[in-house]
């Protein structure tokens, strides 16, 4: 999908291609900066008011932000000329990039006055900080840079092929998903088969698969919302990672898997034939992580036994010939967004499917994602 001029960059979106000189000579690319996080200070000029006591304020925590494996860099739209002449004047460890004027388009930034950029090592936006004074505008950055999830380097054996994102939706918009699944009109989640003629029925099979299934059909407004998302921060990430080219997604499923035990036995997301058009899987945790839930991880037990649990608003893509499953949940409820991504291809056959159900005896159902 094409950046849109004017856009303005939120936290999940990934940060666009960037570009320029710095103040000592060399090259800044995003593909260099890529596998670091960064702190990116935006401002159109050098004259901004402001800026000055920001770079000192970032000098001074550069060593800080360094353990934290981040960099410091000043985005400024004025020539490299102008941005040597004031590193000579103004030295410190934040490094000075210039003629990033069409950066900041692609950003949605009006260079009024400095905004701070956080992005994590994939490039991606953890923060974007628009107000304040130095002090306050570095202690927000380093509450953004210290919660990055890390964790300690060690030898992989047989890691599963999966893509974790996470800030793909923000908090408020989780809490808003769970309202919906709570208010509305629920139901058990059916399991789709085949019956004595080859025909699709759908029925409740506890044994496995025990959850609560709240479906927006894709013209449902939340659908539409969720879609834009969707488009913008997992389409392009599928493509980067898996080399895929995905377009369309099926419908999205509010679910819920209750604190007695709800879980999803081993199985794989693009079978029976019927729903084979399938290529990649999304789910998304939704639920707090104050109060949470026990139990209920992902697995995927081809590759090993590792327990994948997500950040509030962090989402798993993962192909759905993997086996995988939902283990039980052993108390609180387990809220997830989840729907599938296919091809042009798919989408036919995805509209040929909606046919076939639709004509298909009074209990069968499309199927639940």
């Amino acid at each position: 999908m094409s950046e849109s001029h004017g856009f303005r960059l939120s936290a999940g979106d990934r940060a666009p291609v960037c570009m320029g000189l710095t103040a000592k000579g060399t090259l800044y690319a995003s593909e260099a900066q890529s596998g670091r996080a960064v702190v990116m200070i935006l401002t159109q000029t050098l004259a901004t008011p402001g800026l000055i006591p920001l770079l000192a304020a970032f000098s001074e925590r550069a060593a800080e932000l360094s353990a934290h494996e981040a960099d410091v860099a000043a985005l400024i739209g004025e020539d490299v000329n102008s941005v040597f002449e004031f590193d000579l004047s103004h030295p410190g460890r934040v490094t000075l990039v210039g003629s990033l004027n069409d950066f900041f388009e692609r950003a949605g930034y009006d260079g009024a006055t400095p905004e701070l950029l956080v992005l994590d090592r994939n490039q991606r936006v953890v923060a974007r900080i628009t107000s304040g004074d130095a002090a306050s505008m570095v202690a927000s950055t380093m509450t953004a840079v210290t919660a990055l999830p890390s964790e300690i380097a060690g030898d992989a054996w047989t890691p599963a092929p999966v893509l974790i994102l996470p800030n793909l939706i923000d908090p408020a918009l989780c809490q808003e998903l769970i309202e919906m699944h709570e208010n509305g009109p629920c139901s058990e989640s059916p399991s789709l088969a085949l019956d004595q003629f080859g025909q699709p029925v759908s029925k409740i099979d506890h044994s496995l698969k025990k959850r609560r299934d709240f479906l927006l059909e894709r013209d449902h407004p939340m659908s539409v919302r969720i879609g834009d998302i969707m488009q913008r921060r997992c389409i392009p990430e599928i493509k980067r990672a898996f080399q895929a080219d995905v377009s369309h997604t099926d419908r999205y499923n509010i679910a819920c898997y209750p604190g007695d035990g709800g879980h999803f036995r081993r199985h794989r997301d693009n079978r029976p034939e019927l729903i084979s058009f399938r290529k990649f899987a999304l789910s998304i945790n939704l639920t707090p992580s104050a109060g949470g839930y026990k139990g209920g991880f992902l697995r995927l037990p081809e590759y090993n036994s590792h327990h994948y649990r997500l950040a509030t608003g962090a989402g798993v893509i993962f192909s759905v010939a993997l086996l995988h499953e939902i283990t039980p949940v052993l108390s609180g409820n387990r809220y997830v967004l989840i729907t599938h991504f296919h091809d042009e291809e798919g989408e036919v056959r995805w509209r040929a499917m909606r046919q076939t159900l639709a004509a298909a005896p009074r209990d069968a159902a499309v199927p639940a994602v």
